[in-house]
């Protein structure tokens, strides 16, 4: 299959982020009365910060979402692409293939966390968890980049770690390649399109 674009989820996906959201969150909640495991968090990431709060029926959920954008924020240099993501990167674009993103970060989020990312923050596609009223694993985020910028489904794939991100994609009716670098080893990708272990790969399944 020719692909045209491909879409990547960002945290987990092309930046190994899980696991320091998921301690700062359980920090975070411990401030608030709370005792969430980091690996519970961990198991929720890929979907808004204050779904995750509601999926594990908290309250506070407007205050501990704004403290948790804060505290990341301070950890915003330790964050790193995944080994091998901006050479494949650089040589899906030299092929001809377009790069997004749609991701379930804020617009604001985007700007403050990932500035030294150009890669990602100067994509040509970018969809961010405020331009919808859904969010993964609805089809939503992908619909709306594949609305807004035109995009042919049978051309266009999506990239994530995540089930929600498989999840998306299928609800999106666009393939999908699971991210196995960054994902939990336990998550059930039987339905994913192509199962890529490094991001090279990649390459091979656009002009498969």
């Amino acid at each position: 299959m020719t692909y045209k674009t491909l879409l990547f989820d960002v945290d987990n996906t092309l930046i190994d982020s899980a696991t320091i959201a998921s301690n700062v969150l359980h920090k975070i909640t411990a401030n608030y009365g709370f005792d969430v495991p980091a690996a519970t968090v961990r198991s929720l990431v890929g979907i808004p910060t204050d779904k995750i709060l509601q999926r594990l029926n908290l309250n506070h959920v407007q205050e501990i979402t704004a403290d948790f954008t804060q505290a990341i924020g301070q950890h915003k240099d330790e964050l790193q692409f995944f080994d091998g993501i901006r050479e494949t990167w650089n040589q899906l674009k030299a092929t001809g293939v377009q790069i997004g993103i749609v991701t379930s970060r804020t617009a604001a989020e985007v700007t403050s966390d990932l500035g030294n990312f150009p890669e990602i923050t100067s994509a040509p596609i970018i969809v961010t968890a405020d331009q919808t009223t859904e969010h993964k694993p609805s089809g939503a985020p992908l619909e709306y980049a594949i609305q807004q910028h035109h995009l042919v489904k049978a051309e266009t794939m999506y990239v994530g770690d995540t089930i929600y991100d498989l999840q998306s994609a299928l609800s999106a009716g666009i393939d999908f390649a699971s991210a196995s670098w960054g994902a939990l080893p336990t998550t059930d990708f039987s339905k994913a399109t192509y199962q890529p272990q490094e991001p090279g790969d990649l390459l091979k399944l656009v002009t498969a």
